[in-house]
């Protein structure tokens, strides 16, 4: 049976593991748990594209900030301890896949959650610990400015698909890439992401766009992780100690908070081909990476 099938020599070659956030809020339209979805399906699409096992889900999170982060993400914990944690669940998988003699030596961690990018720092200890001969662990960094000539190229095509009412599609092609360019939490890209899995409550975003347009900065207290953390960013003190101030935006959230007040007055504006696009990307890069490795 060796040759049946459409992946020859890669099947069953890597393991791939999926890891997000359980609970964290995104605002009234998303799931709280919009960054386990995310990663279940990459992991499963690079799983079908490369032969890869996708063998489960790691049910723990982390965040950058952690010692704030309970506020709107209450399940994270210490890096750390999610290091720890990720090598017991896998070690637990792989001596599984041992005993039925399989191949247990190439492992890929697709995360769906920026604030597990810690994790790649980590990386050398996991493989170790776990004996492993390559590993992999994704990270929401740097993808986009791998591929900006194909998502510039792609944004082309795209501008030009989704225009409507005679827009202009060089206005279209410039919004989308402003929403790409101030990528952040549960701005304009998150839920167009949602949208692309196929999670968005469309009600929901209207009841919340609704409030957005009428009192920008009342919607941001209600429903605070929308535009980058916006409602944490308005409130100030030990957010802004962490998360950082106007003058020195250095995770980029009050820039996501800005697009989201200036592009549609306010509104969360959604487009589902912008998501279906990051998450083709996304696939493509990782399932390359496993056939290469």
């Amino acid at each position: 049976m060796d040759d049946w099938g459409p992946f020859g020599i890669n099947e069953g070659k890597w393991l791939v593991f999926s890891i997000g956030n359980p609970v964290e809020g995104h605002g009234y339209a998303l799931p709280r748990n919009i960054d386990d979805l995310h990663s279940q399906r990459i992991a499963h699409l690079i799983s079908c594209r490369t032969g890869a096992r996708y063998v489960a889900h790691i049910p723990w999170a982390t965040d950058n900030f952690t010692s704030i982060a309970k506020d709107w993400a209450p399940k994270s914990i210490p890096v750390e301890e999610l290091v720890g944690n990720i090598i017991n669940f896998i070690r637990f998988h792989i001596d599984i896949y041992k005993k039925m003699d399989l191949p247990t030596s190439k492992v890929l961690i697709y995360s769906g959650h920026g604030g597990n990018n810690p994790l790649v720092r980590y990386e050398k200890e996991i493989l170790d610990a776990l004996n492993l001969e390559k590993l992999i662990i994704s990270t929401t960094e740097g993808i986009a400015e791998q591929h900006v000539d194909r998502i510039i190229e792609e944004l082309d095509e795209l501008s030009k698909e989704i225009v409507e009412n005679k827009e202009n599609p060089t206005k279209i092609r410039r919004t989308l890439i402003q929403i790409l360019l101030s990528n952040a939490h549960a701005g304009h890209f998150e839920h167009s992401l949602g949208a692309a899995l196929g999670v968005l409550d469309e009600k929901k975003l209207n009841v919340m766009n609704n409030e957005l347009e009428r009192d920008f900065e009342a919607a941001l207290n209600k429903w605070p992780p929308l535009g980058g953390l916006g409602g944490f960013l308005l409130a100030g003190r030990v957010y802004t100690e962490a998360l950082g101030t106007r003058d020195n935006d250095k995770f980029g959230l009050w820039k996501c908070m800005k697009t989201l007040r200036r592009l549609d007055h306010g509104r969360v504006m959604v487009f589902k081909e912008l998501g279906e696009l990051i998450i083709n990307l996304l696939v493509e890069h990782y399932s390359e990476m496993i056939l290469n490795g």
